[in-house]
């Protein structure tokens, strides 16, 4: 089986020696979803994982990659963050289609000083939006039950984990064996976050630092659109890489 680097285990934490402490080191997400396919049968070994979930947006492409080179069943969740009143970018909290949700609430309640119902009031409206853009990019709101599975969710990147920490919640919410959080690049402390309610965290290139940002570790670097998002999804079902509720849902 193919080495791709030195595998380094820290809590729950796997990462590629080679590759952490520096950036950049993919040319895009694609050759980042390449590799990261390859370390995950590097350490699960073929036929390791059932599903393949990518998280939207940006996590998609990577795991069509991952899910062409380790030959399990794609699928895709959209998880949306929680993001502060001056900007689109930067999140405290996220939320799943089914309500799981997850937020700091030091910076929620102290810093911007939101009450409880304020938040509750915020959890709607973004569930609402996920439940919407769910529709948009897989065309059905519906999950089968994933008993006995052991499951992957991919993002491009993982900052603070909030959106990583929601999936893996929502994914073991459908009775996921095992749900195992995998992305070409983290921050140290996101990997930390995501690790405490996940199996196992999977990473090539691991940084710390207090100015880490996810498009850092890419030559090539720009917003995927649904559009983009939904064509990997169609690929997905013209390769026979996606799952076969996904398949019937497309046909």
């Amino acid at each position: 089986m193919e080495q791709l680097c030195s595998v380094e285990r820290v809590d729950g934490r796997i990462y590629c020696r080679e590759y952490s402490g520096r950036a950049p080191v993919f040319r895009d997400r694609l050759e980042a979803g390449r590799l990261l396919g390859i370390f995950v049968k590097q350490v699960f070994g073929s036929g390791g994982v059932d599903v393949v979930f990518g998280l939207a947006a940006g996590g998609i492409p990577v795991a069509f990659e991952v899910s062409r080179v380790i030959g399990a069943c794609f699928d895709t969740i959209v998880v949306k963050k929680i993001t502060f009143p001056w900007t689109t970018e930067a999140g405290f909290g996220a939320v799943a289609i089914d309500g799981s949700f997850e937020y700091d609430e030091r910076v929620a309640h102290d810093y911007l000083g939101y009450d409880r119902e304020t938040m509750k009031v915020l959890i709607d409206s973004t569930r609402r939006y996920v439940f919407e853009r769910t529709l948009r990019l897989r065309g059905e709101t519906f999950y089968p039950r994933l008993e006995k599975m052991r499951v992957l969710l991919v993002d491009d990147g993982i900052a603070t984990g909030y959106t990583m920490v929601v999936g893996v919640k929502f994914l073991r919410k459908l009775g996921a064996e095992q749900v195992i959080a995998a992305a070409p690049t983290a921050s140290v402390d996101g990997a930390e976050r995501v690790s405490r309610v996940a199996d196992q965290v999977v990473v090539l290139n691991l940084r710390g630092g207090p100015y880490y940002a996810v498009a850092d570790a890419y030559f090539e670097w720009h917003d995927v659109s649904d559009e983009e998002a939904r064509s990997y999804i169609e690929k997905a079902v013209k390769e026979k890489l996606a799952c076969t509720w996904v398949s019937k849902q497309s046909s």
